[in-house]
């Protein structure tokens, strides 16, 4: 029988072996990321114990953080909260989600099961383009079944009305026909200027284009600029000509639709959420200093826990991945580390509380 010490000393250098195994698994899937490791975030921790599910059947569930300090939701084909795949099901829908997790309750504003509002829901959808400014809360309504242009709706009652503002986007390769606005804090508190900045997955499929538009102007489609590159100084270019705009995020194994970016109050950094790899539902969470980068790797693909993302054999629609992920800035902790992770993996809203590491 070996000695307690040598049997120790065993175990520990096997303890070192299995760790470094481990992170060397997790270096070699950050090394397929179009981007190097964050200077700020060492990765991001999903706990399973406080996942909670609702709206079976509905999907997407874009955010934002309105006057009222209340979150909105929009969904699509399905009822929202308290409804089904059928019942009350509705090709978009808004949601008022109140409080703070595990400790929140939401209610069915314009559509769906028992909403509060009397006006007619509309047929179109919006992934992530949902944005409160001020008093109002705007929607940019992509086309259904045509997914190539959009128009603006805003509601200045928190979602008991809305009127069309008319059309924005119809462009070529679909460019931001379904954008993904920039979130910053309550009614659009803590914005870096007085622009509104937006992601388009088109018209590139491997790269993201981003535009910015006076908060005050979103209705007029003269008024948006195109990211043009940086100039020598490191400083982005804008142009009016969305021929001549270039990729402000690029990855060769693709972008998909859904794109979502937040920026972290205490970190000042833009959390970026893309997908990649078709219906696989992986995706890769980025950060920067600034809407337009240097885009670094927070995780990426497997680093992820694939209950998070993967096609889901139990959801409300069986083998549906997560299509989108956000990070609501009202459920940032004031150290900076919780946030709490929404997605619409198996056709359903999912909530759960994610820490992140930090570097020291």
């Amino acid at each position: 029988m070996e000695p307690m010490a040598a049997l120790a000393g065993k175990f520990s250098a096997a303890f070192c072996l299995f760790c470094i195994l481990c992170a060397c698994a997790a270096q070699a899937q950050l090394s397929e990321a179009p981007y190097p490791p964050s200077p700020v975030i060492a990765g991001i921790k999903f706990d399973k114990s406080t996942w909670v599910k609702a709206a079976p059947g509905s999907d997407q569930f874009g955010t934002t953080w309105a006057a009222d300090d209340n979150l909105y939701v929009a969904w699509g084909d399905g009822g929202g909260f308290g409804g089904t795949n059928k019942l009350g099901r509705v090709s978009l829908g808004v949601a008022r989600i109140e409080g703070m997790p595990p400790n929140w309750r939401a209610t069915n504003v314009w559509g769906g099961v028992n909403p509060l509002s009397r006006q007619k829901p509309i047929r179109g959808k919006t992934s992530s383009g949902v944005i409160a400014i001020g008093k109002a809360i705007y929607l940019y309504v992509v086309e259904q079944d045509v997914w190539t242009n959009n128009r603006l709706w805003v509601s200045t009652d928190f979602g008991l009305t809305w009127k069309d503002l008319g059309p924005v986007f119809n462009e070529p390769g679909a460019a931001f026909a379904d954008p993904g606005i920039l979130q910053f804090g309550r009614a659009y508190a803590g914005a870096r200027d007085n622009y509104v900045y937006g992601y388009s997955e088109k018209p590139w499929a491997d790269g993201l284009a981003l535009f910015r538009v006076p908060k005050e102007r979103l209705a007029e489609r003269a008024a948006y600029e195109f990211f043009a590159g940086l100039a020598a100084d490191g400083k982005p270019l804008w142009t009016k000509d969305i021929a001549k705009q270039k990729p402000v995020f690029r990855d060769p194994k693709g972008t998909e639709w859904g794109v979502s970016c937040v920026f972290h109050p205490v970190l000042k950094r833009y959390l970026l959420c893309v997908r990649h790899n078709g219906d696989s539902g992986e995706w890769g969470l980025f950060d920067a200093p600034e809407p337009w980068g240097p885009w670094t790797t927070v995780a990426y693909g497997k680093d992820f826990p694939e209950w998070t993302y993967t096609p889901d054999p139990n959801g409300a629609s069986k083998n549906r991945p997560a299509w989108i992920h956000t990070f609501p800035a009202k459920w940032m902790s004031p150290d900076g580390k919780t946030m709490w992770h929404i997605s619409d993996r198996g056709d359903q809203f999912n909530l759960m509380k994610v820490e992140l590491i930090l570097k020291q």
